[in-house]
């Protein structure tokens, strides 16, 4: 495993002692976090890469999605 050291505000160390959080636990989640919305911006530019879709056919697919959901909200 790999060791990082990070200088963390006192603002942020003071509140976090006040909340009993264990920074270290916090900054590896948030490092998780990252690298998994990393790991899909790359998938999902991958699967862009083979799309033959203009702006103008995702534009329209957008307006279409956004009428179904305001359709299905005016429901409930």
């Amino acid at each position: 495993m790999t060791k990082i050291i990070i200088d963390v505000p006192e603002e942020l160390e003071r509140r976090a002692r006040l909340l009993k959080v264990e920074l270290s636990i916090l900054a590896a989640k948030a490092l998780k976090d990252q690298v998994r919305k990393l790991e899909e911006i790359v998938e999902f530019r991958r699967i862009i890469a083979k799309s033959r879709a203009t702006d103008s056919d995702v534009e329209e697919l957008s307006n279409e999605v956004k009428d179904a959901v305001w359709r299905r909200h005016l429901k409930h």
